[in-house]
C-alpha cells in the first residue's frame, strides 16, 4: 500500500510541476512580459527542484523523511495550482521556487522510501514503478493543463490540488515515523558519499542526460525545420514518452532478476546503435517512430537502475545517493545544455547530435568499469514504530 500512494504522490508532484511549459504562452500574455522573462522562472524552478536535490538528500537521511515525501508534492501541487491567481511575476517566482525546493524534498526521500519500503528482492520493481510513476505524471501534464485551461481558465488548476493533499495526509496516515539512525550532519558526507562507484554511476547517468536531453530537446525545433505538422510531432513526442515509461519500469523490474549491472551494461550497449539509427533516419521514414520509442524506453530503463545500485553502495545515506541520480544528473546536463544550443544553431541539428552520441561510449567504460552492489534485503539506516503496509 505504501509504495502505491508514494508512486501516486510521485504522478501528482511531476504533473503539477510540469504545468509550466506548456502554460508559458499564456503566463507571458498574462503578465505582459517577454519570453525571456518567464523563461527565468522555469530556470529558478529548474535549479530550486534538481540542483538542489542532493542537499534536499541530505536532509531527508537526518529527519523523518516520511513526513518531507508529504510536504515536498504539497508544496508542488499548491504552487503550481494556483498558477492563475499571481498577481505578477515575481510573486509567481518566489512562489515556484519554494514549490522546486519540495519537490527536491518530495524526490530524495520518496525513492528512499520506495526502496525503503519494498519487500526483499523487489526494489527494482517498486523503484521502477516509482520513476515511470512520475514519468507519466510528465506525459500527463499537457493535455491535464491546456485542458483546464481551455474547460475553466488558469484559476482552474486549483481544482486539482486536492489529488495530492489527500495522498500526502494517506501517506502521514499509513506511514509509521521513521527515526534514522545514521545522521549525516555536514557537506563533509555528501563529499564522502560522492565518490567510488556512486560517483561513476552520476558520471554515467550525467553522459546519458546530456545525451539524450539534447536529442529529446532539439526534435521539435528538427520537426519545425522539416516543415513536419504540429499534429504529427505531437503524436511522435507522446510516443516517446509513454516509451519512456515503459522502458522505466521495464528496466528496474528486469534487474531484480538478472542483476543491476547486468541491465544497465545491456541498456548502454542497445543505446549506442539505436541512437546511430536515428541520426541516419529522418522523420519521414517509417522506422524512425519505433526507433524513437525504443530510443526513450533504453534511455530511462537505467535510472531506476542506477538508483537502485546507488541506495545498495550506500544503505546508510540512501536519500542522498537518491538526490544525486535523479535530479542532479538531469540538472546538472540541463547546464550543460546551454552549450548546446548555440552549438546546434551553429553547425546543425545532426551534425550536432551525432557528435553528442560519442558521450554514450565512455559512458558504457564507465558502466563495465562498476562492481556489483552487495544486495540489501531491508534497510539498514532506520527504525519504524509499526510495521510498514
Amino acid at each position: 500500500m505504501l509504495p502505491l500512494i508514494i508512486s501516486f504522490l510521485h504522478i501528482c508532484n511531476d504533473m503539477f510541476s510540469s504545468f509550466l511549459a506548456p502554460l508559458l504562452p499564456s503566463l507571458q500574455g498574462r503578465f505582459g512580459v517577454s519570453y525571456a522573462a518567464v523563461s527565468l522562472v522555469v530556470a529558478i524552478y529548474s535549479f530550486s527542484s534538481s540542483l538542489l536535490q542532493p542537499v534536499a538528500g541530505l536532509i531527508a537521511d537526518r529527519y523523518d523523511r516520511r513526513l518531507l515525501a508529504a510536504i515536498g508534492p504539497l508544496l508542488v501541487v499548491l504552487g503550481f495550482g494556483f498558477l492563475g491567481f499571481y498577481p505578477n511575476l515575481i510573486v509567481m517566482a518566489i512562489s515556484l521556487s519554494v514549490a522546486g525546493l519540495g519537490s527536491a524534498l518530495f524526490h530524495s526521500s520518496g525513492a528512499a522510501l520506495a526502496g525503503q519500503y519494498a519487500p526483499a528482492g523487489k526494489k527494482g520493481f517498486w523503484l521502477s514503478f516509482f520513476a515511470s510513476s512520475g514519468m507519466f505524471g510528465i506525459a500527463m501534464a499537457p493535455m491535464v493543463a491546456v485542458g483546464m485551461e481551455n474547460g475553466v481558465g488558469l484559476k482552474g488548476l486549483a481544482l486539482l490540488t486536492p489529488l495530492g493533499a489527500v495522498a500526502a495526509f494517506l501517506l502521514m496516515r499509513q506511514a509509521p515515523p521513521i527515526n534514522i539512525d545514521a545522521k549525516p550532519s555536514s557537506f563533509r558526507d555528501l563529499a564522502r558519499v560522492f565518490r567510488g562507484e556512486v560517483a561513476k554511476l552520476w558520471a554515467i547517468s550525467t553522459l546519458r542526460n546530456v545525451t539524450f536531453m539534447s536529442f529529446s530537446t532539439t526534435i521539435p525545433f528538427w520537426f519545425a525545420q522539416r516543415g513536419i505538422s504540429d499534429a504529427q510531432m505531437a503524436i511522435t513526442l507522446s510516443i516517446y514518452s509513454f516509451a519512456a515509461v515503459a522502458g522505466t519500469f521495464i528496466g528496474g523490474t528486469l534487474s531484480d532478476r538478472v542483476g543491476r549491472k547486468r541491465v544497465l551494461v545491456m541498456t548502454m550497449v542497445g543505446s549506442l546503435p539505436i541512437y546511430a539509427a536515428l541520426m541516419l533516419f529522418r522523420p519521414e521514414s517509417w522506422l524512425y517512430i519505433p526507433l524513437l520509442a525504443l530510443a526513450g524506453a533504453l534511455m530511462n530503463a537505467g535510472i531506476p537502475v542506477a538508483v537502485a545500485m546507488a541506495q545498495e553502495y550506500e544503505p546508510k545515506q540512501i536519500a542522498t545517493v537518491s538526490g544525486l541520480l535523479m535530479g542532479f544528473t538531469w540538472g546538472f546536463a540541463g547546464l550543460l545544455y546551454g552549450i548546446i544550443g548555440p552549438l546546434v544553431e551553429r553547425f546543425g541539428v545532426v551534425p550536432t547530435l551525432t557528435v553528442l552520441g560519442l558521450l554514450l561510449i565512455p559512458a558504457l567504460v564507465i558502466t563495465l568499469s562498476l562492481s556489483n552492489p552487495a544486495l540489501q534485503t531491508a534497510a539498514s539506516d532506520f527504525k519504524t514504530t509499526a510495521e510498514p503496509s
